[in-house]
């Protein structure tokens, strides 16, 4: 009769699963029933029980009054520190860790790992397994002290991660992942929602600061970005290889939605507005100073930037590469271009108060303010029209053909009558001076 030896894993196995029914029982009276808050163990279906469940191949181990462990999943691991603290996984390949007093991670879905490192939070992976909801998602919330985050990341290969933040109230700090290759990641502060939904790797990243939302959802690409401030809301809505980003100030509100390859950047400065609606490789800038709106709505390479000063307020329409700048200045109000419109710029060096149009309508049009107060200048509908003042106050100046209308000076054109609103600078500035002060040049 021919005997055989088992196989040296096979003896490794048993002893690790004799110790985990050991470590199981530890502590409790002979033939008494473990009690219900006992800490435990359960390895590969053996030591199920006491808070602890595991299947031939996974592993669970509960350390805690009132922890519980389940590992469902194949070749998984469900590991629990804390007072009723709870870990739980399912499908194959996935780890659930929770730390913490009352904290709770669950990993479902193929390859899911979730780690709730902090008492109260929650770290979630999400998905069943099944074609189209396989998972392969990572979430991880670490936040030592806090009230309660929730840290989830849901779809296909997506990360979710809260790193050293904090909510001062249950949920009020929220990060998730809910796309296709998606990130979404918070770096420190408080009460910050930071989202990737849907669409596909889209990223959406929060870096200190308190009260701030951060979403990239929908479309390709797509990004959105917080750095220091508090109170900021930056958002990335469709279309594809997108950016929105506020870095430093508070109260900002970035947004680009639709369109491709398009930019919004808010840069120091507080309660600034800046938006890009749809269009293709569009621009939004907005750089130091405080309360200026900076919009492009639609069209081809329209770019408008806001350079410093207060109280501004840009906006670009239209076809192609129309633009408005301002630098420096402040209650200034700047448009260029319309639906249609084309190579028209509008800007403003210095100065308060003034108004610049270029082309609404009109193509190829000028019209700038260079210091001076309360001016309105119209450039347009031309083509090759150009409008300016230099050091003016209250003066209106409209070029309305091709040719050049610079303060008094006229090169081309025939004479138009002035309209007799000149617009909200030069309505501001009659309430301050005599009829006499205003004046007007148009050709």
């Amino acid at each position: 009769m021919t005997s055989r030896t088992k196989p040296a894993h096979h003896t490794a196995l048993a002893a690790v699963a004799a110790g985990a029914c050991a470590a199981a029982m530890a502590g409790t009276s002979l033939g008494a029933a473990p009690t219900a808050d006992a800490s435990c163990v359960s390895v590969f279906g053996i030591g199920n029980g006491n808070g602890c469940t595991s299947n031939v191949l996974s592993i669970a181990i509960a350390i805690g009054n009132g922890a519980t462990a389940t590992a469902n999943g194949l070749l998984g691991a469900a590991l629990v520190l804390g007072d009723g603290a709870t870990a739980e996984t399912g499908d194959a390949f996935t780890f659930a860790t929770a730390v913490g007093d009352a904290s709770v991670a669950t990993a479902k879905g193929l390859f899911g790992i979730a780690t709730q490192l902090g008492y109260n939070g929650t770290a979630t992976t999400q998905g069943s397994g099944s074609f189209g909801n396989l998972g392969l998602n990572i979430a991880i919330n670490t936040a030592l002290g806090s009230a309660g985050e929730v840290v989830t990341a849901a779809g296909i290969g997506n990360v979710a991660a809260n790193l050293f933040g904090r909510a001062t109230t249950a949920g009020a700090h929220t990060v998730s992942s809910l796309g296709t290759l998606d990130i979404a990641l918070n770096l420190a502060g408080s009460d910050n929602t930071v989202g990737s939904g849907a669409g596909f790797f889209n990223r959406s990243f929060n870096f200190f600061g308190r009260n701030n939302i951060v979403t990239g959802e929908g479309g390709v690409s797509n990004v959105a970005r917080n750095f220091f401030g508090d109170g900021n809301e930056v958002t990335s809505l469709g279309g594809d290889l997108n950016s929105a980003s506020n870095f430093l100030g508070s109260g900002n509100t970035v947004t680009l939605a639709a369109g491709a390859g398009n930019v919004a950047t808010s840069l120091l400065g507080d309660d600034n507005v800046v938006s890009v609606a749809g269009g293709t490789l569009d621009g939004a800038r907005n750089w130091f100073g405080r309360n200026n709106t900076v919009t492009t709505i639609g069209g081809l390479q329209n770019t408008v930037t806001n350079i410093g000063g207060n109280d501004n307020l840009l906006e670009s329409v239209g076809a192609n590469n129309n633009g408005a700048r301002n630098l420096f200045g402040s209650g200034n109000e700047l448009k260029a271009g319309s639906l249609g419109s084309n190579g028209n710029l509008a800007s403003s060096l210095g100065g308060s108060g003034n108004k610049v149009t270029a082309g609404a309508p009109g193509n190829n049009t000028r019209g700038f303010a260079v210091f001076g107060t309360d001016n309105t200048v119209t450039a347009g509908p031309g083509p090759f029209a150009l409008a300016g003042s230099v050091f003016q106050t209250s003066q209106t100046v409209t070029k309305v053909g091709p040719g050049i209308a610079i303060n008094n000076f006229r090169i081309g054109g025939a004479a138009a009558q002035a309209p007799d609103n000149a617009g909200p600078a030069a309505s501001r500035a009659s309430a301050r001076k005599p009829a006499s002060a205003t004046r007007s040049t148009t050709r």
